[in-house]
């Protein structure tokens, strides 16, 4: 059976699937109805769905797009562009959470929204998890505090500093500055505090496959997704950046969590009921730009 058929009872040869498909698998006089070409669709068509969402007579059935999945957009839902760039203005990173658990419902929810991300060539590679036991995220935490001991141990080297000054002279004041930031994250850790994850109940980690090409980018635009999410179902997140870098160098966190060997954690995601709401936004850097 084709992947692809077109009813010609119901083409109006618009050929708007022949101008979207990304693969090309599909061609036209213009005149007549378009001509999938089966040939080369096992090898060229990435499921993107282009196809069958923008056809206007429903002419088009994909055999990996069965029936009740594809859905008409409710376009009465769709924001304004002043409401999303507000809703964007507005989000920030929440680092304060109630002593409240999330409940298994939304979290759900903003996985699903996840999943609507941008993937390069459509492969889709982002996988989830999600901790909320308790004593898995104290483990987390405290490895993810052993890494940064490490580093700043690293840091403080006089040999090691130098060798970064030499090696990467442009970026080697940047570097040697974190030890401050990880010697104080250290401190904080030795007197009980949690500036690892701060005591947010839910942390979601973005996994992949590491062989697969920019599976680092697909499973960044999924947590971003999520991280704009969370803030619609009034909840607060923050990026988790030195637990993904402490997985990287020590696999214990992601055995904790049931990681397979040959996938890579590309984000962390710490999910929670903030404690506060912040009313107004604040400016950012003016944007560098160079126009060719």
């Amino acid at each position: 059976m084709p992947r692809i058929t077109i009813n010609q009872d119901l083409c109006n040869k618009c050929n708007s699937c022949v101008e979207v498909c990304p693969a090309e698998i599909f061609a036209s006089n213009k005149e007549d109805i378009p001509i999938f070409m089966d040939s080369i669709a096992d090898e060229f068509c990435i499921s993107c769905g282009h196809c069958v969402a923008i056809c206007p007579k429903n002419a088009i059935n994909h055999k990996n797009f069965q029936e009740g999945q594809v859905t008409p957009i409710k376009k009465e839902l769709i924001p304004s562009s002043d409401q999303i760039k507000e809703i964007l203005r507005s989000i920030r990173s929440i680092r304060e959470f109630k002593d409240k658990p999330v409940e298994k419902e939304l979290i759900e929810k903003i996985i699903d929204v996840a999943r609507f991300a941008p993937s390069a060539t459509n492969f889709q590679t982002t996988e989830y998890v999600v901790v909320q036991n308790k004593e898995v995220l104290t483990k987390i935490i405290n490895l993810t505090y052993s890494y940064l001991a490490k580093m700043s141990k690293l840091l403080h080297n006089q040999i090691v500093s130098s060798l970064i000054r030499i090696v990467l002279p442009k970026n080697a004041k940047e570097i040697i500055s974190y030890r401050q930031k990880f010697d104080r994250y250290v401190k904080a850790y030795k007197l009980g505090k949690d500036k690892i994850l701060y005591n947010a109940p839910v942390l979601i980690l973005f996994h992949a496959d590491k062989k697969t090409p920019f599976a680092d980018v697909n499973a960044n635009l999924a947590l971003h997704n999520a991280y704009v999410y969370c803030w619609s179902l009034g909840l607060g997140s923050f990026y988790t950046g030195f637990v993904v870098q402490a997985s990287h160098y020590n696999t214990e966190i992601k055995r904790l969590v049931s990681i397979s060997t040959s996938n890579k954690i590309y984000g962390g995601l710490a999910i929670g009921y903030p404690k506060v709401k912040y009313n107004k936004w604040v400016e950012r850097k003016k944007p560098r730009i160079k126009w060719v």
